[in-house]
């Protein structure tokens, strides 16, 4: 016996508080070893269903080397002979046991055309929603660009206005005070 299994068989032991001899030891085990064969080579009933409606049974996948049967206990095998599934595949059975299977042939190209189509009338509507906005924008600037025309207009007919000179158009005399704050102010300059 295995000693992942003897493990498992002593924890059983504890849990449930027994004292057990060695023959009963290890005729538990060999119970136990059966057990988990069994456990491990259980059967994974799957079926398919014929064109016809008809069902057929098998274990695990359905491939070649596959043995095929006409019942849910997997006693009564196939006759030999072509079939289809209902999703196209076909297979051939002979002595119970699939000795060819062929998937059904898919058509891709309807289905990628359909993605072009679909492809490109995104991509058209894309487009048409970028021209549309450009369209707008375009209106904006035209009307913008009419606006400053009228405004140049408006403003080259407008009299001139005279310039604005440095230099004080109405001169007086100074005052002596001025005089000598002015010769100050040169003095300063002249020193700094």
């Amino acid at each position: 016996m295995d000693n992942k299994y003897k493990n498992v068989f002593n924890k059983i032991k504890t849990i449930l508080n027994m004292d057990v001899d060695k023959d009963e030891t290890v005729e538990v085990e060999t119970k136990l070893e059966e057990v988990v064969e069994v456990v491990e080579t259980e059967v994974k009933l799957a079926e398919a269903t014929l064109e016809g409606g008809d069902k057929i049974y098998f274990d695990g996948t359905l491939g070649v080397d596959t043995a095929v049967f006409t019942d849910e206990a997997l006693e009564v095998p196939v006759a030999d002979g072509d079939f289809i599934l209902e999703n196209g595949d076909t297979f051939v059975v002979e002595g119970g046991v699939v000795t060819t299977l062929t998937p059904a042939e898919v058509e891709e190209e309807p289905e990628e055309e359909a993605l072009e189509v679909n492809d490109f009338e995104l991509k058209y509507n894309d487009l048409l929603e970028v021209v549309t906005g450009l369209k707008k924008q375009l209106e904006k600037f035209n009307k913008q660009e009419k606006d400053m025309k009228l405004e140049i207009e408006k403003l080259s007919t407008e009299p001139e206005v005279e310039s604005i000179s440095q230099k004080p158009m109405d001169v007086r005399p100074l005052t002596d005070v001025e005089k000598r704050l002015e010769t100050l102010e040169a003095i300063r300059k002249l020193q700094g």
